[in-house]
């Protein structure tokens, strides 16, 4: 009698083992929000970063133009890393970053300072984003270069070479590039994080811009894809590590989207019809890019996310369309608790069956 209660007890704290394990075994979800500093003040801003913090978001973003990303190119646009300096005063836990910087707006030097003054400021919360630059109208109306796709990406190279040299080097440093040089400059002091605030590197260009990815950055970031077509480029980043030598797993995956938190059909079709008309595409390319609907599909819709490697879900906050503060509290409170650590987290065909 007692060796089948062994047998059974030792079964039993085997099954829960291995239930432990499985749970430890998922990924950790993060969620971010993106402010846009467009159309807002900055008090406005400082309320949401707040509100953010309170909601448990783990990151918080504004992005990076000269004239407003989307609508009026006359309606007011805050400058985003001065932006950033008050973001880093106004939070206390959460981390921070544009994203993405355009390397075309200012020399990697600056950029390199600039970093460093606000990773001092946020006492080591700063995120690098980065990427090439893309919005010609900006460029045009300011009278700032904007190269070929070509340079863009070799200048982009180069400055993260420089960036990360400054950074890792004892001063001085000299770096000859085709389009950067340095000559023994002088470099302090140093970030707070150590060796550098992680770098994210947004873009899906298999041919320049994940090797990138895989050489330089720590997190990777997805804009308007289909978890399909994300599959797809992951692929092509893991070839890109193992080129190199790296574990692709120590690169955080995360998905920018707009969020439209809503239990009304018609409603949601309207807002995928506007975001189509946006995009140049159809309405179900757009809805098989975004969450949209209820709470409960739009964990259905963040599973399949999941399951093609995204672990970073960064929700788009911006005038004019995208500006919906109820909608991120909805979303902070009936659906990341879901995929935290120890919320409820099943794979997309389950949660369709049960919920």
């Amino acid at each position: 009698m007692s060796y089948r209660f062994a047998c059974s007890f030792t079964f039993c704290i085997l099954i829960l083992s291995a239930s432990v394990l499985a749970q430890d075994a998922k990924p950790t979800i993060r969620f971010g929000l993106q402010v846009a500093p467009q159309q807002t003040t900055v008090e406005e801003m400082k309320e949401v970063w707040k509100e953010a913090e309170e909601l448990g978001f783990d990151t918080l973003w504004v992005n990076d133009h000269l004239l407003p990303s989307f609508g009026p190119e006359d309606a007011p646009n805050l400058e985003s890393w001065t932006v950033l300096a008050a973001m880093a005063t106004a939070t206390s836990r959460v981390q921070i970053g544009a994203m993405v910087t355009s390397n075309t707006f200012r020399h990697p030097v600056v950029l390199a300072k600039m970093a460093t003054t606000i990773d001092h400021l946020s006492n080591g919360r700063l995120i690098l984003g980065i990427g090439t630059g893309y919005l010609e109208s900006e460029h045009k109306a300011y009278g700032i270069t904007l190269p070929t796709v070509k340079e863009r990406i070799d200048r982009f190279d180069e400055a993260l070479q420089l960036i990360t040299k400054l950074w890792a080097a004892e001063s001085p440093v000299s770096f000859k590039g085709h389009h950067y040089t340095l000559v023994d400059a002088p470099f302090a002091p140093k970030p707070i994080q150590r060796p550098h605030p992680p770098i994210m590197i947004g873009g899906t260009g298999e041919k320049r811009i994940l090797p990138l990815v895989a050489r330089y950055a720590q997190m990777w970031n997805i804009p308007s894809m289909a978890p399909d077509e994300i599959a797809v480029k992951t692929k092509a980043l893991e070839k890109a590590c193992r080129e190199i030598g790296r574990n692709c797993a120590d690169i955080e995956r995360s998905y920018l989207t707009p969020l439209f938190i809503t239990a009304d059909p018609a409603g949601a079709q309207e807002l995928l019809q506007r975001v189509a008309k946006v995009r140049g595409v159809s309405v179900e390319q757009a809805r098989k890019s975004i969450l949209v609907g209820d709470p409960t599909t739009v964990r259905q819709q963040m599973q399949t996310y999941i399951d093609v490697g995204i672990t970073h879900f960064i929700i788009n906050l911006r005038r004019p369309g995208l500006y919906d503060r109820e909608g991120v509290r909805l979303f902070a409170k009936e659906v990341m608790p879901a995929f935290r650590k120890g919320g409820t987290q099943q794979s997309a065909v389950s949660l369709k069956r049960t919920e």
